[in-house]
């Protein structure tokens, strides 16, 4: 009466599950840092148009 293949086969799950759960994690920070990247972007254009308007608007009201 050994637990022998009972202990086998719950480790197999337990493999799976953990490399299934690392996969998982490896893609989720691929996506974070596409989002960081797009987020910068978006940042840096911002700060450019924010510029140019402020010059653009500068200009038209006659300022120094």
């Amino acid at each position: 009466m050994t637990d022998e293949p009972l202990i086998i086969e719950r480790l197999a799950r337990i493999e799976t599950k953990l490399d299934n759960a690392i996969g998982r994690a490896d893609d989720h920070e691929t996506r974070i840092r596409r989002l960081e990247r797009a987020l910068w972007l978006v940042t840096g254009a911002a700060a450019a148009v924010g510029g140019a308007l402020g010059s653009i608007v500068q200009q038209v009201l006659g300022g120094a």
